[in-house]
């Protein structure tokens, strides 16, 4: 299928989705995380979700880190419309987050973190395929973030959904995932 196809069939999917199951789906996917050893990992930026998409919840992922990995930074981003790139911030206590025009709580300021310096990236989608390509909402703000990253920082999709086959259409500038996600599994794409 085409990324518009998938991108249509998953955000309908996952509109689709009671309370009950985004709960348990979370709690799957916090357990997935949770199975991690995090140590040797300075920093690690996470989307945070917008719950109007029934977006998985990073927040008791970002509670965790901090009382079993209190040495972790934790990195947001807030999106730059004019040019669709993504400032990064440190999630300190004192940071101010307020929801942008497409519903992403965001930080209004803070201090930055340089993609560089990022050692993992949680990466939010609507579907990924076997070898790795993901799907999001089609602006591209993931796909520049990711290719400033250095080239061992870990890339992990997180998603409710088990990836498809193949997505037919993957653009030479799409950046492809090392893992995914998923209430079930943690699944590593080979290179």
């Amino acid at each position: 299928m085409t990324k518009a196809e998938l991108r249509r069939n998953y955000k309908r999917k996952r509109s689709l989705l009671s309370e009950a199951q985004i709960s348990l789906f979370n709690a799957g996917i916090l357990n997935q995380l949770l199975q991690f050893d995090w140590n040797g990992n300075h920093y690690v930026h996470t989307f945070l979700p917008i719950v109007g998409q029934n977006e998985p919840d990073m927040w008791s992922f970002i509670t965790n880190t901090r009382i079993y990995y209190p040495d972790i930074h934790i990195v947001v981003s807030r999106s730059e419309l004019k040019d669709r790139s993504m400032k990064h911030f440190l999630l300190a206590d004192n940071v101010v987050l307020e929801e942008n025009v497409w519903g992403i709580v965001e930080p209004v300021d803070g201090e930055t973190v340089a993609e560089t310096l990022l050692d993992v990236v949680l990466v939010p989608l609507l579907v990924v395929d076997k070898a790795g390509n993901r799907i999001g909402y089609g602006k591209g703000f993931y796909d520049r973030f990711l290719a400033k990253c250095r080239s061992d920082c870990q890339k992990i999709g997180v998603s409710l959904f088990e990836p498809v086959e193949k997505i037919d259409d993957v653009d030479p500038l799409d950046v492809p995932l090392d893992m995914v996600i998923t209430p079930y599994s943690a699944i590593p794409f080979s290179r």
